[in-house]
């Protein structure tokens, strides 16, 4: 009967720390590729200046709230910078 017991309570606590995947599809929803040619200008222009100079854009998206993340590359190291609407740095 114990065992019985145990067994039920391990069953109730595995399904009750699944992880939650619907969350990780918003968070994918969330940001749309965007190619580098169509980021705004102001975006181009701090890109092009010499804060980022000899890094290249590897990824660029745009945010469902109207934001940007550029994904930029220099060499073997990477980084990645978020714009306002306004296409300043955040």
């Amino acid at each position: 009967m114990a065992l019985l017991l145990v067994a039920n309570g391990y069953s109730l606590v595995r399904r009750s720390i699944k992880p939650d995947r619907t969350s990780v599809v918003q968070q994918k929803d969330d940001k749309v590729k965007v190619k580098k040619e169509d980021l705004p200008e102001t975006i181009k222009k701090t890109l092009e200046g010499d804060a980022f100079k000899g890094w290249a854009v590897a990824n660029a998206y745009k945010m469902s709230n109207g934001e940007y993340e550029v994904e930029l590359k220099k060499g073997t190291n990477a980084q990645s910078i978020k714009f306002d609407k306004d296409g300043k740095v955040k």
